[in-house]
């Protein structure tokens, strides 16, 4: 799932999270060639706007056309799949790994950490302070509304999905 990062993609990635706290157009076009180098794809009209964290850069793989808004904080360390034309709202976080906490002789935060891998679908609109946690799947279609936290897959497409834990509302086209 992931792939070992040479020394250029690492130095793409000092260079991007020297320049993630800028705001400007030029940064804009800067940040998109720099995810284009580190991941070995350059995707089209990718816009990462300022305060975007990137942890993991060897498990993303990113589509065309994505926006992902300001002060965002995306773990691509269980590996994160971004599909075609999707919207990441202010504030999201998008998890791939969590603590493990079977063994009840050990500390949680010394536990080995268990990841799963995010896929989010084409056409997606996540809302702005949204949570997706680590195991999702979001289908092509859905709508995540702002403050929602995402525990378990959306299958069905075309989905509007809220609520704490987020849970199917109603379809997109009802």
């Amino acid at each position: 799932m992931t792939r070992p990062l040479g020394i250029p993609a690492k130095l793409g990635i000092r260079l991007y999270l020297a320049t993630m706290r800028l705001e400007s157009m030029w940064l804009l076009g800067l940040r998109r060639w720099l995810v284009g180098r580190i991941t070995g794809r350059r995707p089209a009209a990718l816009n990462i706007f300022a305060n975007v964290f990137i942890e993991g850069f060897e498990g993303l793989r990113i589509g065309n056309h994505v926006s992902i808004n300001r002060d965002c904080n995306l773990s691509a360390l269980g590996g994160l799949s971004i599909g075609e034309n999707v919207a990441i709202g202010h504030g999201t976080s998008i998890l791939t790994a969590n603590h493990g906490f079977s063994d009840p002789a050990v500390p949680i935060k010394y536990q080995p950490v268990v990841s799963s891998p995010v896929r989010i679908g084409n056409n997606v609109w996540i809302g702005a302070r949204v949570t997706i946690l680590a195991g999702v799947t979001i289908a092509d279609g859905t709508v995540i509304a702002a403050g929602a936290v995402v525990t378990r897959p959306i299958i069905a497409p075309d989905t509007i999905a809220a609520g704490v834990p987020a849970r199917s509302i109603k379809s997109r086209f009802d």
